[in-house]
């Protein structure tokens, strides 16, 4: 099926997108994200850098960021890409999203496949 017009066409391609359930997988949080969350959860205190407060405030944030940390992040199973040349929208999927076994790790985050088209 042809849409009669590009933003009609991506406009289908996310409403198609939107119509699964966006699914969650968790992660380990890397150093930095950690010592951000920490410091953000944590206002350095207003001190000279040598004082005992500061001192102790380091390695608190030393302490956090060396604790494992996950969080839940909120992934589609489904995304949409414009293809100029072509005049279409491609619409991917990945059923290692989809099916919950997704995972950041190699081998474990499955493929994304052109599944739908939405020619304009």
């Amino acid at each position: 099926m042809g849409f009669s017009s590009r933003p009609e066409a991506e406009s289908a391609c996310r409403q198609w997108q939107g119509q699964v359930e966006t699914v969650g997988y968790k992660r380990e949080l890397l150093g930095f994200e950690k010592r951000t969350k920490f410091e953000q959860e944590n206002p350095r205190p207003d001190a000279a850098f040598w004082d005992d407060e500061i001192i102790d405030w380091e390695k608190q944030k030393l302490a956090y960021a060396s604790t494992p940390i996950s969080e839940t992040v909120e992934m589609s199973p489904r995304y949409c890409q414009v293809d100029i040349e072509t005049s279409q929208f491609l619409g991917y999927e990945n059923n290692a999203i989809k099916n919950g076994i997704y995972q950041v790790e190699a081998g474990k985050k499955g493929e994304w496949m052109v599944v739908k088209h939405f020619r304009y």
